[in-house]
């Protein structure tokens, strides 16, 4: 085989890549608005915490953020409320 005919072959084989390429760039995207979807959903929801999850949740936090809250007045009484270097 000659490298004149390998040459062409190659030539060739790019040509047609590149005009695949343009062809499959050309097409036009599928239209994905025109699809309607319609959901009914019986009892808790399935993502996040379900009511009565979300309440002990609600709990969780108030008493922790109370605790904390307990914690820096105890240390204020300790202290006379300085917080600084002595």
């Amino acid at each position: 085989m000659k490298i004149t005919n390998v040459k062409a072959m190659v030539a060739k084989g790019v040509t047609v890549g590149l005009l695949a390429g343009a062809f499959v760039l050309a097409a036009p995207a599928k239209a994905d608005a025109q699809q309607v979807a319609v959901g009914v959903q019986v009892g808790y929801p399935q993502g996040g915490y379900a009511r009565r999850d979300y309440y002990s949740h609600l709990r969780f936090e108030q008493e922790r953020r109370h605790e904390g809250w307990v914690r820096a007045h105890e240390f204020d009484r300790r202290h006379d409320g300085y917080r600084g270097r002595r």
